[in-house]
């Protein structure tokens, strides 16, 4: 029996076409995973839940008078007074620490903006290359403002929703254009629905909304998508032998994680802890290159390769295949 085709470059550019995909962005690549589903007589399952996200009314961020190119990485409205919180984005101790107040942040390792951790408190991202604009300017200030804004998410199931023994989870939502992040683990978990639906007998798909960040920051801002699956499907999780998430794949070969620092970033269940022995993750995210393309407009289809992606396939495909 021949292989069915997918085309994984033409249905990454169809998802990044959605991008940033956050609140609208988020519901119109939901809308067009349905569609995809449905012209396939694939079925589905839809698990709706509210979410509440900040979306970027205004932002500005001015050093002697001359702009400077940002984004708003923060939850909350307000000034950016100085440019004496200039932290880099990478280092996660400021990520907590409200008595700051304020920052200014940047990727150090991404030469683009990249929004790579979100605040508490009024924060923009620059590029590295216009940190040393700020580091001489006189005078700098900025401001932001921020519109919690709530809709219904929805978690695409596809397979075994009763008693699967394999589950297999990628987020469709993104920061910014996300094609690594995390398009292309959208695109392995659909070309294993249509090449190998043999697998929706033992296994459930799940295209998972609202991972990047919501209000919902107990214990952590992202993940909410995962947690509400968690919340509606605990029982099936408990029953499961293996939980698959696919994040961060198509710039080089894909391999396994399975230690906890890995995958509280992908899949932070509220029992991560409970549930990490048969908790794996596939992806290419550890990588140098990774944190160059990390939450920034780098992150493109060109940076995707075809062959990345087939091998990313054949070790889901494997993994998936060998538990009985």
């Amino acid at each position: 029996m021949t292989t069915p085709k997918f085309d994984h470059i033409d249905f990454i550019k169809q998802i990044v076409s959605f991008s940033p995909r956050q609140h609208t962005g988020e519901i119109k690549t939901a809308d067009f995973l349905e569609n995809y589903l449905k012209k396939r007589k694939i079925d589905f399952f839809v698990q709706k839940f509210k979410t509440t996200v900040p979306v970027e009314k205004k932002v500005i961020l001015k050093a002697d008078d001359k702009n400077i190119p940002c984004k708003s990485t923060c939850f909350v409205s307000g000034k950016i007074p100085n440019k004496e919180n200039l932290i880099s984005s990478l280092c996660k101790d400021f990520q907590y620490d409200e008595q700051i107040g304020y920052n200014i942040n940047f990727n150090p390792s991404c030469k683009s903006i990249s929004c790579a951790c979100f605040y508490n408190y009024p924060a923009v991202a620059i590029a590295g290359k216009d940190v040393n604009k700020i580091l001489n300017a006189k005078k700098v200030e900025g401001f932001v403002e921020i519109k919690p804004t709530t809709y219904t998410a929805r978690n695409i199931l596809v397979g075994n929703k009763t008693s699967p023994k394999v589950i297999c989870f990628a987020h469709y939502d993104s920061v910014l254009t996300g094609a690594w992040d995390n398009a292309s683990g959208v695109s392995t978990i659909m070309a294993s629905i249509i090449q190998h639906p043999e697998t929706l007998e033992n296994a459930l798909y799940v295209f998972t909304a609202n991972e990047e960040m919501s209000y919902d920051k107990d214990p952590v801002y992202w993940c909410k998508g995962f947690r509400a699956f968690e919340e509606k499907n605990l029982a099936i999780i408990e029953k499961a032998k293996r939980i698959i998430v696919v994040d961060g794949v198509g710039i080089s070969p894909s391999y396994w994680m399975d230690k906890y620092e890995n995958l509280k970033s992908t899949i932070f269940f509220r029992q991560l802890k409970k549930f990490m022995p048969k908790i794996r993750r596939l992806g290419a995210s550890t990588s140098k290159f990774a944190q160059y393309l990390y939450h920034s407009e780098l992150d493109t289809i060109k940076q995707i390769k075809k062959k990345h992606l087939i091998q990313t396939c054949h070790e889901l495909h494997k993994e998936i295949s060998k538990i009985e």
